[in-house]
């Protein structure tokens, strides 16, 4: 049997040099780095070896980024892979890509659930997000969170639901390992994760 594909999903706050106050340049960052990757494939199109090699890599940076529910955010996703040695350099590429990317908008990445510092969120002005905001108000407005999500590979959807079930028992035991975020505008909040309260709600 082939080994299940495993991919990663990481959301980061884009922060301020410094202060690490969340900053909201997703915007910003996404469009240096999908002209960055038009450029090299522009520059690449006629000439090989390096040049095709740095366009290719543009090109996968590009991919691997995108935004999320608010522009103080900035997603990752990794290729779909099947060692863990593979994952971790594609989370590595994934991690320095959005580094490189924030870094020439004058912004850090910090893998942070909350912000430690006080911040007022700015939705993002996509579709999908401007219905969550009217779908769900205030509670949307106020939804700073980033989160690590692992994909793994299921055949069929009869698996899915059989791991589903047999992974309910185990739900508190993970997020209390997880826990990663007892901050909250500026406040230790008194949860370990004040993230899980948030999406609660």
């Amino acid at each position: 049997m082939n080994p299940r594909s495993v991919g990663v999903e990481e959301e980061l706050l884009l922060v301020e040099p410094g202060t690490g106050r969340p900053r909201a340049v997703a915007g910003t960052v996404l469009r240096q780095v999908r002209q960055a990757a038009e450029s090299s494939r522009a520059a690449g199109a006629d000439k090989a070896g390096t040049d095709q090699a740095a366009a290719d890599q543009a090109r996968d940076d590009a991919a691997s980024l995108e935004g999320e529910l608010q522009e103080q955010q900035l997603e990752t996703n990794s290729q779909p892979c099947h060692s863990l040695s593979d994952l971790d350099r594609e989370v590595r590429r994934c991690r320095a890509a959005a580094a490189a990317a924030a870094g020439k908008a004058g912004a850090q990445v910090a893998a942070l659930a909350t912000s430690p510092v006080a911040v007022e969120p700015e939705l993002v002005s996509e579709s999908r997000y401007q219905r969550m905001s009217e779908a769900f108000g205030l509670t949307a407005h106020e939804q700073l969170t980033c989160g690590c999500h692992v994909h793994v590979e299921i055949s069929s959807d009869d698996e899915g639901v059989s791991v589903l079930d047999r992974a309910g028992p185990w739900l508190a035991i993970l997020l209390a390992l997880s826990a990663n975020s007892p901050f909250w505008q500026g406040h230790d909040s008194s949860y370990a994760s004040f993230r899980y309260q948030a999406w609660g709600r």
